[in-house]
């Protein structure tokens, strides 16, 4: 098949700006005209300088990068991901090196799995991680106790707090904890940033033609048979050989595929710390830390001098309750139903879907007439109980001035107000896969590059080169793999990554028509 002459991308984030970077640098495309579509102006006063959307998901300044995966293929693209980081992708404080805990609460870490331990997807990760980590298991730190962890965090031990103490199993003796692995060859991205940058840098090489617009609907041709492109609120009509969908959490919109994922509000919070405490803390070798049985991470210090915290997806949660068997497939589906009404936009207001600040009282806490503020209190409870296991005080509740029994820093960062707090939305796949492939109704006149999980970020320096391989092998074109291990990972992403089927019987009985 032949390369198509015209191709509209609709979406600038993760799935269409990296994507429209590698088929401009891809010399088959070099006849095709590629239009870049998104609904925020980037350049609103100059060419020569992007602005990211304030309200998109990738609107931060700290995007966990790492390699601990349970899952084989996304820790080998993780791997591919994190050498690119440490290019010109992560220049100029884009890509921060920095050691990861990855955490979950359970029996020692190499002792066999047992049901009801959350620590169950970590020993998945480590299992993974002794496989693929460059120097094996002796690259990977066990911190094997909650009094382990605070000790190598410089917090003093956890005695009389509920949280820090250990029970033991009367089935294996075994002590349940907190406790989990370091990997080193992790750190956080500034996603705002590594957005603008690409922007820069696609329109400098001046291939790619980029528009502002926002998409009402898809256009279609031959009897519905083929996709014609996107019309766009104002009746604009865009057409387009092949056009690509990469909206986001709008993609199940344009799509008319409500189940095509789980469209959640999630919430991140930023504690603000000094100069000095940064500093203090980085002389610490802090680590990134991602605690699965409270479904809550925190990342930085970063270049604001900022810890950010947030809640695992829903995506995750499944996952990690799956591992633990805690969860069956009809449970699983049941908590992103829930997940998925109580927070579903109003699609209806096309500028709905975009997160941005959520408005704190002098005190640090949720305005009332939020109409989301019981599930925002809800998140900045967990961030507090997460912060309050690792670094508060000996018993939780003693005072923070008692001299040699706590770390007045760490003391009064687990107690410390919330500075800001931001909303943003985000879509999981029931697989918690992404959806990169063709749309199977339409030929080769429309493909789907979304779903992003909540972790597509990490992997933006590849997810564009293997969404162009996949395009280009249905075309006949298949890309020459530069080795059999990177040529078996291709095979094994376009087996995730495919359209679901059940999403094409859905549409039939429906009879939607796009």
């Amino acid at each position: 098949m032949s390369i198509p002459h015209r191709i509209v991308i609709v979406g600038s984030g993760v799935f269409g700006l990296s994507t429209a970077y590698y088929m401009s640098l891809d010399q088959k495309f070099s006849n095709s005209q590629i239009i870049l579509l998104d609904a925020w102006n980037f350049e609103p006063d100059s060419r020569s300088t992007s602005v990211q959307n304030p309200g998109a998901a990738n609107c931060d300044t700290s995007r966990i990068v790492r390699r601990a995966y349970p899952k084989g293929p996304y820790a080998a693209l993780a791997y591919e991901s994190v050498e690119r980081w440490r290019t010109d992708w992560g220049a100029d404080g884009r890509y921060i090196e920095q050691r990861l805990l990855f955490s979950g609460e359970g029996g020692p870490l190499e002792a066999p799995k047992k049901k009801g331990e959350t620590v169950n997807y970590v020993k998945d990760a480590y299992a993974t991680g002794c496989e693929m980590t460059p120097g094996g298991a002796g690259a990977l730190e066990i911190w094997d106790s909650l009094d382990e962890i605070r000790s190598e965090l410089q917090a003093p031990k956890h005695e009389n707090a509920s949280s820090g103490k250990t029970e033991v199993s009367n089935e294996t003796g075994q002590e349940s904890s907190l406790r989990g692995f370091v990997s080193k060859d992790c750190g956080y991205a500034n996603s705002g940033a590594t957005i603008e940058w690409l922007r820069q840098k696609i329109i400098r090489m001046g291939r790619v033609d980029l528009r502002v617009g926002q998409v009402q609907k898809l256009l279609y041709s031959n009897g519905g048979a083929r996709i014609n492109g996107v019309a766009l609120v104002d009746g604009t009509e865009m057409h387009a050989d092949l056009t690509i969908i990469a909206a986001g959490c709008h993609s199940s919109r344009i799509l008319q595929l409500p189940n095509m994922c789980t469209v959640e509000s999630a919430v991140v919070a930023y504690i603000q710390l000094t100069e000095s405490e940064a500093q203090e803390l980085r002389k610490r070798q802090w680590p990134l830390i991602v605690n699965t049985h409270r479904g809550v991470f925190c990342v930085g210090p970063d270049q604001e001098n900022c810890l950010k915290l947030g809640q695992c997806s829903t995506g995750s949660r499944v996952e990690i309750l799956k591992s633990a068997h805690l969860m069956d497939r009809n449970e699983a589906a049941s908590l992103r139903s829930e997940a998925d009404s109580s927070v579903q936009p109003d699609w209806e207001n096309p500028g709905t879907g975009w997160g941005g600040k959520v408005t704190l009282t002098k005190n640090g806490e949720v305005v009332d007439d939020d109409p989301e503020s019981t599930a925002v209190n809800k998140a900045l409870a967990a961030f507090r109980g997460f912060l309050l296991e690792l670094l508060g005080p000996q018993d939780d509740f003693g005072s923070l001035d008692v001299s040699g029994r706590h770390d007045p820093l760490l003391n009064s960062i687990a107690v410390r107000p919330f500075a800001r707090v931001r909303r943003c939305w985000y879509n999981d796949t029931p697989s918690y896969d992404f959806i990169v492939d063709y749309h199977p109704s339409f030929g080769t006149s429309l493909f789907v590059a979304s779903g992003g999980c909540d972790h597509a970020f990490k992997f933006m320096p590849v997810l564009g080169e293997k969404a162009v391989s996949i395009i280009l092998r249905r075309l006949g074109n298949v890309p020459k793999a530069s080795s059999r291990e990177e040529a078996s990972l291709l095979e094994e992403l376009r087996r995730l990554w495919k359209f679901p089927d059940h999403l094409v019987s859905e549409q039939e009985r429906r009879g939607a028509k796009l």
